[in-house]
């Protein structure tokens, strides 16, 4: 039998481009290694018309080595070739460690256009042969659209390769040119992409430290970013036209952030060392902060791997809004490889360190540390609440610099995005752990004698208007028994003891009047309130009458359109008319369904067990219209079965209502909200409301429920401008039912929760 081949199909392409790179940025950062590998010190990335896939074009240009077209055909059409695999993989001007592997840059070309064209010049120094110069042009579509083997492809036309003459004032590099673009990309696609491609590098604030952050030395002077020589040139990257981004906000988070967390867990050293600093920004408020070190042994020195890190620790909520919504997208603590990002560590929404579980499910104690050898500051008197002021990934914005000399076991998955699971990529979750909840520790610390202080102010503050109740309840009953007491003993003839339990009997009247006091000085707000309910009943009434003369208006216009010979201009104004009038009655309508549906006899006769999923579905018809406008999702996720307890549909209604109402203020453009229920451990329904706004923090969110606490200063026709008082009244009257309401941790993907719990 004859020796036989493989045959390769072309549309192996689209496997191995399209479908194995799945995003965009993943693409384009892998075309800015190709020019980090040939020793460029200048990388320009444009974008043009990307809403245009016709028109369209993006061009990387560098001033690398280049190459020619010998160079070309051996390195870039040959696919997983062997061109970078010397025995050091290091660039050959700047002895830069390789980051490309298995022909992913050209694959990436092929995620981005259906179009590729490269003109290069070599480097005369370093040229491999002749110094000339390459065009080339490759047709994807062609390829793949028209021809059916790579065997094809030589004959085809679909692969050109030139050499170009070069002149002496030529100077070395390369310059990719990508159109007939893949796909229209949209203004979020857009943003989304500049965001990612953005932090392709570390941040320059987290490598070098902006002056005045710090009043002590850091662990470190510069981490080590890259397995290169101290004095090579470093690259630089700039983003124009279509992908121009705006002011870099890093060195805001350096001067507004409150510690910084370094790590150094170098090949020298077996133990690693920990430095928690305060920051400029944290001495001002707490002065008596200070440096804390630690050490601990690596978890395998041998198998590694060896890196340094640096984290900024954020709290409170400081800013103007654009500044919040660059960090709601920037927070997380991200991992770099010879200084190239690797996603999806750090996104929002990956917990690769645990830390929004952990927030989730935290206790007092800082459980993790109980395993550790660590050797640091013993603290006579541990704080026994530490474990309260972990963070969430929100809280932190910090980066892992790994090199592939310190790293050898660290192996990229081929999508380039993520690490192959390994034990010494569990070494980096353990130390960086560690590190994090020793923070925890010192600022715990550092905050205890200011958290006393505040809880001794909560003793002493008002209490919730369910409190108050109950102590009026409770006094009233302890003064009538110690009154019945004082006559027993008074009949007895025992009248020194009678005139104790008389004046403990004051006490606690006196104590029962100050509580109403407090829930009387609630009446105003409530007084006007109840007027406002009162006129409602007869708005509803007028809300009705114009809903009828809408729709008769609606069935006018209808008949003089059969009715009547028009013009063609006519009826357009005609069918315009009754669009209006369509949109008019609709938003009447649902006005007038949830006005009736809170209002109504019906709705406050009777208390029953009520469906928590219609109930959020009514209070959804109120606020679809403006929700609508903006592009907002509304989920409903509660389960059909769960209900309440018994309450009034009104009520119920009114609860979900405020709380949609603020969710679709926060959520901004294309936002998200969802409703969903769970059943806790004693068996009661709860259910959870969150949208994708800005981020609450939580240990300051007790402030939102008091009333007149309000970030709304733009009014809407349906949503109004706000007062301040949509949770405090849901909670007052969820607590009247026993029912609690609170910020919870939000889900990923989400930036704010709120969570009901109902009793069973």
């Amino acid at each position: 039998m004859p020796n036989k081949s493989f045959s390769v199909d072309t549309h192996l392409f689209r496997e191995l481009g399209e479908l194995l790179v799945t995003r965009n940025s993943t693409a384009l950062v892998e075309l800015i290694k190709n020019a980090y590998d040939a020793d460029a010190t200048r990388v320009t990335i444009e974008g043009r018309n990307l809403k245009n896939p016709k028109v369209g074009s993006i061009k990387i240009t560098d001033d690398g080595v280049g190459m020619n077209a010998e160079q070309f055909e051996r390195g870039f059409l040959s696919i997983a070739s062997r061109f970078k695999d010397d025995k050091q993989r290091k660039s050959v001007k700047f002895a830069r460690r390789y980051t490309g592997a298995k022909g992913i840059g050209r694959l990436a070309a092929h995620k981005l256009a259906k179009l590729l064209e490269i003109e290069s010049f070599p480097d005369p120094t370093y040229a491999r042969g002749d110094d000339d110069g390459v065009h080339a042009q490759i047709n994807w579509h062609k390829i793949e659209t028209e021809l059916k083997l790579f065997s094809d492809i030589p004959s085809s036309g679909a692969v050109i390769v030139d050499s170009i003459p070069r002149r002496r004032s030529t100077k070395s590099g390369t310059t990719i040119t990508l159109t007939n673009l893949r796909k229209e990309w949209t203004d979020k696609e857009l943003v989304a992409f500049k965001s990612e491609v953005e932090s392709y590098q570390p941040p320059a604030a987290l490598v070098e430290l902006p002056d005045g952050v710090l009043a002590s030395e850091p662990l470190f002077e510069r981490p080590k970013v890259a397995d290169i020589d101290a004095d090579s040139t470093e690259m630089t990257c700039e983003l124009i036209g279509d992908f121009e981004t705006g002011d870099d906000l890093w060195e805001q988070v350096a001067t507004t952030a409150r510690w910084l967390i370094e790590v150094d867990a170098s090949s020298t050293k077996r133990d690693i060392r920990i430095r928690i600093s305060p920051t400029q920004a944290c001495l001002q408020e707490l002065p008596n902060a200070q440096v804390t070190d630690y050490r601990t042994p690596h978890p395998s020195h041998e198998v590694g791997p060896h890196f340094q890190a640096r984290v900024f620790v954020r709290e409170g909520n400081i800013g103007n809004r654009g500044f919040k919504q660059w960090l709601g997208q920037n927070f997380g603590i991200r991992l770099y490889n010879e200084g190239f990002r690797v996603l999806p560590y750090g996104e929002p929404g990956n917990d690769w360190l645990s830390l929004d579980a952990d927030t989730e499910s935290r206790g007092k104690r800082l459980k993790w540390l109980d395993s550790k050898v660590i050797h640091g500051p013993d603290r006579a008197e541990p704080d026994e609440n530490e474990g309260l002021s972990i963070f969430g990934n929100s809280g932190y914005f910090g980066a892992v610099f790994l090199t592939t000399a310190d790293a050898p076991h660290l192996k990229m998955v081929v999508s380039r995005e993520g690490f192959v699971a390994h034990p010494s990529f569990d070494n980096i979750t353990d130390v960086m752990r560690t590190a994090l909840y020793l923070s925890v520790r010192v600022r715990a610390a550092a905050t205890l004698s200011r958290r006393e202080e505040r809880r001794e102010k909560r003793q002493g503050a008002v209490p919730s208007r369910t409190d108050l109740k109950q102590q009026v309840h409770e006094s009233r009953e302890l003064a009538s028994s110690l009154a019945q007491e004082a006559r027993q003993q008074a009949a007895q003839g025992n009248f020194s003891a009678a005139n104790k339990k008389i004046e403990q009997a004051v006490e606690q009247v006196s104590l029962a009047a100050q509580s109403n006091e407090q829930l009387m000085a609630e009446g105003p707000t409530l007084r006007v309130l109840a007027s406002v309910g009162t006129q409602m009943a007869a708005f509803v009434h007028e809300i009705n009458g114009i809903l009828g003369m809408s729709r008769a208006l609606e069935a006018a216009v209808n008949e003089i359109e059969q009715e009547f010979a028009a013009s063609p201009a006519q009826r357009r104004r005609l069918k315009e008319l009754r669009s209006a009038i369509e949109d008019l009655r609709r938003g009447i309508e649902r006005q007038a369904s949830y006005l009736t549906d809170v209002i109504s006899p019906d709705a406050r006769r009777r208390r029953s067990r009520l469906k928590l999923a219609d109930r959020f579905d009514a209070a959804v018809r109120l606020i679809s219209a403006p929700a609508a406008r903006q592009g907002i999702e509304i989920e409903n996720e509660i389960p059909a079965d769960f209900k309440s307890q018994p309450m009034f549909p009104a009520e119920l209604t009114v609860v979900f209502s405020n709380l949609l109402t603020n969710a679709v203020k926060a959520a901004g453009e294309d936002g998200r909200i969802r409703a969903t229920g769970k059943t806790d451990a004693e068996g009661r329904a709860v259910v959870i409301v969150e949208n994708t706004g800005v981020a609450v923090e939580l240990a300051t969110a007790e402030r939102w429920f008091r009333p007149f606490e309000s970030t709304t200063v733009e009014s809407d026709p349906v949503l109004g401008q706000g007062m301040g008082m949509g949770l405090p009244i849901t909670r007052n009257l969820l607590e009247d039912y026993g029912a609690k309401i609170a910020f919870c941790v939000p889900s990923r993907g989400f930036k704010t929760a709120l969570k009901i719990t109902f009793l069973k």
